[in-house]
């Protein structure tokens, strides 16, 4: 904890989702606070720090705190003016009109850029404006789907590659297509399927049903059914929970460990403005 009594640290889920208060990083974080950072998020992959106050830069110094910064080539049209690391995430177009269509950007359950040959390790968003319900995050918990997978599939995964390619999986829509250029920057990828966490040192589940399609050295009859198992276990409701972003709310969670989807049941009469960084951690 920092040296601070009026900084405090909250469990919404225990050894999942957690929230810090009292805490200003509108100018940024010296060490001490970076570090208290790291320690708890490691305590909690999903973590919310609550009524700050951010620009794209001081936005831009907490996600280094963190790593370095992802571009996504595939959304460019959504990118902060200045700053191409920076996206929007909106339900409004560029001349300020709903979007319905924004509503299934990021609806099916995923990790991001398991595409990518090197993914992305953190996701970070930061919450400008935000409808009164329903424009959450849905998030599920990977350490506690492998902790309790059955012990034939823990066998059947072990040492085992998962074939990723971008919206390959059985999971349907969710996505923004990609163009036949950016399709061709993104050949299919292979990752472990279950990873140990560099930090935790726990393993976790890394296949999700958006971008997962296969097995390396295992035939589609069998590779399919036994990944539909798994993300059917996955997808227990007790390793889920919704967090409900309010206006301030920075909010990171670590793709290394988690799945998430936007929970997308806002009237379009309301504004949903948020800024998304993605960060692969320091080696």
């Amino acid at each position: 904890m920092l040296d601070n009594p009026s900084v405090q640290v909250t469990a919404i889920v225990d050894g999942f989702v957690g929230r810090i208060s009292g805490l200003d990083l509108s100018t940024g974080a010296d060490a001490e606070t970076a570090d208290f950072l790291k320690r708890t998020h490691a305590d909690y992959p999903v973590l919310a720090i609550e009524r700050q106050s951010l620009d794209p830069d001081s936005f831009k110094r907490f996600g280094r705190v963190f790593g370095e910064f992802e571009i996504d080539h595939h959304v460019t049209q959504f990118a902060v003016d200045g700053h191409p690391e920076l996206v929007y995430m909106t339900n409004r177009t560029a001349d300020g009109k709903p979007d319905p269509g924004s509503a299934e950007r990021g609806a099916a359950w995923h990790t991001d850029s398991t595409f990518k040959a090197h993914p992305c390790t953190h996701t970070v968003m930061y919450a400008m404006e935000m409808p009164s319900q329903g424009a959450g995050t849905l998030f599920a918990d990977m350490y506690r789907a492998y902790e309790t997978l059955p012990q034939d599939i823990k066998t059947a995964i072990n040492g085992r590659e998962g074939k990723h390619k971008f919206s390959a999986g059985p999971a349907e829509g969710g996505v923004i297509p990609m163009t036949e250029e950016q399709d061709e920057m993104h050949p299919p990828v292979v990752h472990p399927m279950v990873r140990t966490h560099p930090v935790t040192g726990r393993k976790a589940l890394y296949v999700n049903p958006l971008h997962v399609y296969g097995i390396i050295d295992m035939p589609q009859h069998e590779a399919a059914p036994l990944l539909d198992r798994i993300f059917a276990h996955a997808l227990k409701p007790e390793f889920q929970h919704c967090y409900s972003y309010r206006v301030g709310d920075l909010v990171i969670w670590d793709q290394r460990c988690t799945w998430h989807k936007a929970e997308a049941a806002y009237s379009m009469d309301e504004a949903r403005l948020l800024m998304r960084a993605k960060i692969n951690a320091a080696a």
